[in-house]
Order: C-alpha cells, then sequence, then structure tokens
C-alpha cells in the first residue's frame, strides 16, 4: 500500500517527521477555482502511486489528510470516482476515527453516499 498526505500550508509544520510516499501541500483557504485543479493534481498523484506499487500486494492508497473541509469533500469524490471508473481502491483512514463528522452539508452527505456504497460491497 502508498501513501499519500494532503496537508495546508499552515499545518504542515505540525506533521514534521511523519513519513509518507508522498506529501502534498494545499492552500488554506480553498475556493471553487483552485480546489478544482488540486483534484486534478490529487487525482494524477494518485493514479502515480496506485501504479508504482513497487513490491506491495496491497493495491490500495491511502489518502490522509490535515486541510480544510472542502478537500475532504473532494478525496470522497475522488475515492467513489476512481474506484468506478479505474477500479482504485482508496482507504481514508481519518474518517474511521471516532471523532464527529464534519458538519459541512456537502462533506456529510459524501459520507453518507460512501457509507452506503460500502454495505452493497462484498
Amino acid at each position: 500500500m502508498r501513501t499519500l498526505f494532503i496537508v495546508s500550508e499552515k499545518k504542515i509544520e505540525a506533521h514534521r517527521g511523519e513519513e509518507y510516499d508522498y506529501i502534498l501541500e494545499v492552500t488554506d483557504e480553498p475556493t471553487t477555482e483552485n480546489i478544482k485543479e488540486m483534484a486534478n493534481r490529487v487525482r494524477g498523484r494518485i493514479r502515480s502511486l496506485w501504479m508504482d506499487q513497487g513490491g506491495y500486494d496491497d493495491r490500495r492508497v491511502e489518502c490522509h489528510l490535515d486541510a480544510a473541509s472542502p478537500f475532504n469533500t473532494m478525496l470522497i469524490d475522488l475515492q467513489l470516482i476512481l474506484k468506478e471508473e479505474e477500479g482504485i481502491a482508496i482507504e481514508l483512514p481519518y474518517l474511521e476515527t471516532t471523532e464527529p463528522k464534519p458538519l459541512d452539508r456537502e462533506a456529510q452527505a459524501a459520507i453518507e453516499r460512501l457509507d452506503s456504497r460500502n454495505e452493497l460491497l462484498p
């Protein structure tokens, strides 16, 4: 399994010493325009990590996040899209915490959509 960490510029220092296969710094305050650009960059990086599995038997990409909630929504959407279109399995372990779910309506709807799809998977 390969790992990707998406972190906002202001929070990068808090993660010094953590190891990931790729770290992508993103803006602290995303806009509609730059979130689309970032989604394309993240999608390309996930594809690259997926293809470059080295000797790993576990062909998944695990994405970690410490950035604004629109990036969470973006990752959830990419998880669904890349699984359907390209068969790429993306894990979002930060969603499996016991912390309260985000209050952001769009993020909440995406999480619920993902949960309902996971129930259908074997």
